[in-house]
């Protein structure tokens, strides 16, 4: 389960909730997700989040040689997975 919020004191009254009727272990900071790379630049408040992987098979398989690229920002989320 993905947690995102922009307070830090709701993920962890959710965690604490949840973990009191579910047995639980909490896996730290995401870091792919759906076949999604989770990056996290604190000190700009950015997170980004990439196919690459899955966009380099799909190139090779076609025979694409190329860059595609996306991004956006999403401010002041805390992420737990």
């Amino acid at each position: 389960m993905l947690i995102a919020s922009k307070s830090r004191s709701t993920i962890d009254k959710l965690k604490k909730d949840l973990s009191s009727e579910f047995e639980m272990k909490d896996l730290g900071e995401v870091k792919k997700v759906l076949g999604m790379e989770i990056e996290r630049d604190r000190r700009s408040s950015k997170v980004s989040l990439t196919q690459k992987g899955y966009l380099h098979i799909v190139l090779q398989r076609f025979n694409i040689n190329g860059t595609i690229c996306s991004s956006f920002q999403v401010k002041n989320y805390y992420v737990s997975y």
